[in-house]
């Protein structure tokens, strides 16, 4: 099985520079989606221990006190989790961006609805983007709603509750996903199964 030893310097930089291609064709497609500019920063690709993924959720959107957490499964050459982190939100402007009715901004239900209908977007782009430069086929499930409207502190309570209970790391992708004109910042963390490395290393090395 490959390990993190298995993926050189040079393999984690490829793969940093082709999730970063990935992410402005995925930043290109949201533009057009979301009919707002949508910035996608060069994506964070690391092996991180079991024991550490609390840390790494507890750092994402910091800034805020209330968050919303979605969770979106995905399938085929390779497998893992996305978890989609954002911050309490004015849902007036998701609304604009979504195409709601104004009045749905103060529906809880509603605002569900435009937390899975802003996660399901982004990872869709994100992860075809990302499987596009691989060479990999995926498939996403449905999203679901971890957590909405907590306190921050709550974070990592949510984000790593079920972790990879067949492996001591996983491989993340870390992704901040962001548009100016209503100051919309998200993060998104790709964590990947262990069992899912050896295709990923396999599709690397045929790239490479």
């Amino acid at each position: 099985m490959t390990t993190i030893n298995k993926f050189t310097p040079y393999q984690i930089d490829a793969l940093k520079e082709l999730a970063n291609i990935g992410m402005g064709r995925a930043g290109a497609k949201l533009s057009e989606v979301f009919e707002h500019r949508v910035t996608l920063n060069v994506p964070n690709v690391a092996m991180v221990d079991a024991d550490k993924l609390d840390a790494w959720a507890s750092k994402a959107e910091l800034s805020s006190p209330i968050v919303n957490i979605i969770q979106q499964y995905f399938i085929g050459d390779i497998e893992g989790r996305s978890t989609f982190i954002i911050g309490g939100h004015n849902f007036t402007d998701l609304v604009k961006i979504l195409g709601y009715e104004e009045s749905d901004a103060a529906d809880e239900k509603r605002q569900q609805e435009m937390l899975l209908d802003v996660s399901n977007a982004v990872n869709s782009a994100c992860l075809s983007g990302l499987a596009e430069q691989l060479a990999l086929d995926i498939e996403l499930t449905n999203p679901s709603i971890i957590a909405f409207n907590k306190p921050n502190s709550e974070l990592k309570n949510f984000v790593f509750k079920q972790k990879h209970q067949e492996t001591h790391q996983t491989l993340l992708f870390e992704i901040k996903f962001f548009i100016k004109d209503i100051d919309l910042r998200c993060d998104n963390i790709i964590s990947l199964k262990i069992n899912s490395l050896d295709n990923l290393h396999n599709a690397l090395q045929r790239l490479l």
